[in-house]
């Protein structure tokens, strides 16, 4: 009975622990299970052919993909002549791909950043969500917007879900993302 007792109070701190650090490290085998949830792939219209083997968010597929671009600038490039606008953003806690390799990449590119009179950070700006401070965003006069999002990870939709759908609402809109607390 006290062994029982003891592994209860072990896991209850592990769920305290995940909550206080406002990370939890299992989030990625619940979204495994919610894709691999049969109504979830119908209302997404994911698996209409019914393979035989389940989702996985990391797939051995990529990983043997021999013919894959090292890089997608030249992609983005071809976006940007295309005339099509391009929304690059990173979680600013992000330790796997971190904004400062992101800004990297963009600099390669060699594109001209759009300024606006009176800035001290050059382009950058802070962008807003609910009257909070969600991230900073620069915007290149080629048409691409490079943004982060304020406390989030690698997979931002996870780590700030409502920052996250503020920005692909507005990418989807065709609208700037808010330069101010109040709209």
């Amino acid at each position: 009975m006290t062994h029982f007792w003891i592994e209860e109070k072990q896991e209850a701190w592990h769920g305290m622990r995940r909550v206080l650090a406002g990370y939890d490290p299992c989030t990625e085998d619940y979204v495994e299970k919610y894709f691999n949830r049969e109504d979830v792939q119908k209302a997404l219209h994911a698996n209409l052919t019914h393979l035989s083997y389940p989702y996985t968010p990391c797939s051995d597929v990529i990983q043997k993909w021999n013919d894959s671009p090292s890089t997608v600038l030249p992609i983005l490039k071809k976006f940007m002549d295309a005339g099509l606008r391009v929304w690059v953003y990173s979680g600013d806690t992000d330790g796997r791909v971190p904004v400062t390799s992101t800004r990297y990449s963009i600099n390669v590119m060699g594109l001209h950043e759009k300024k606006e009179t009176g800035k001290k950070w050059g382009g950058w700006r802070a962008w807003y969500h609910k009257e909070q401070v969600a991230g900073w965003v620069v915007e290149y006069e080629e048409g691409l917007t490079l943004a982060t999002v304020r406390g989030a990870g690698h997979q931002v939709p996870l780590f700030a879900p409502d920052r996250s759908l503020s920005l692909l609402s507005h990418f989807l809109r065709g609208r700037r993302l808010p330069s101010s607390r109040f709209p």
